[in-house]
């Protein structure tokens, strides 16, 4: 008689035994690839999460550092404006200057004109003798002082005037001279002297005597609080006023 043993276990749960011992290794692996392919998934995602982040933060930097940059960008188109708005006062100012020059010279060429006219006829009237045309005193910083003195002659027959200047400062018996830079003159028609002078402390004069030493000499003196007004030269030859053949 053999000692074979029976199974006596029910044949369904005989073939779910069979089912799961050749398949084990199949559903472990199954199992490898789920896990595996959850980690990896989250591993991913967690990447690209970094990723977002890290790209949001240099957005935010470079958008900063664009604002940066427009902001030094406005800055200086404002100096180049402002450059621009300057060069074009200056070029007007220097268009200005050069009319005004231009002007000037047209000015003065009549002006020559005028006076070349004014001598002839003063020739012809017998010239005008060396005399002070004008008087000018301009005070200045720390008490001084500045004079122009401009002397004239119209000589018939075209003699020089040569001689000396002195000009003084008097209050009542006080008289005091004042330095000048050049006392001889030497010209035919005109010639203008100017100068400085510290006037001293606490003189205060009543008037200005301008003296002159030549052929013929003229002393005229003029009041330091007020001078006279200039007055308008004359337009017409008939103007010019009428003068003795005393010239030499």
């Amino acid at each position: 008689m053999d000692n074979t043993e029976l199974d006596n276990t029910p044949a369904p749960e005989r073939v779910k035994k069979v089912f799961w011992k050749e398949n084990t290794s199949i559903a472990l692996g199954a199992l490898v690839l789920i896990v595996g392919g959850g980690l990896i998934g989250y591993t991913v995602g967690h990447r690209q999460g970094l990723s977002v982040t890290g790209y949001g933060a240099d957005a935010a930097q470079l958008a900063e550092v664009v604002k940066v940059q427009k902001e030094r960008l406005d800055v200086q188109s404002k100096i180049l404006n402002a450059a621009v708005q300057e060069r074009d006062v200056a070029v007007a100012n220097a268009d200005d200057l050069f009319a005004a020059v231009q002007q000037a010279k047209v000015d003065q060429i009549q002006a020559d004109g005028m006076a070349s006219i004014y001598r002839s006829v003063l020739k012809q009237r017998g010239g005008l003798s060396l005399t002070v045309q004008n008087l000018g005193i301009k005070p200045l910083p720390d008490n001084a002082y500045e004079y122009q003195v401009d002397l004239i002659q119209v000589s018939p027959n075209n003699r020089y005037a040569t001689g000396n200047v002195e000009i003084r400062l008097i209050r009542g018996s006080e008289v005091l001279a004042v330095p000048m830079e050049k006392s001889q003159f030497n010209f035919e028609n005109f010639e203008r002297l100017t100068g400085r002078w510290t006037m001293p402390k606490g003189f205060t004069p009543q008037y200005i005597e301008v003296r002159i030493s030549g052929s013929v000499p003229v002393a005229k003196r003029f009041n330091w609080a007020r001078g006279e007004a200039v007055e308008a030269p004359s337009a017409f030859i008939s103007e010019i006023p009428q003068v003795q053949p005393n010239a030499q």
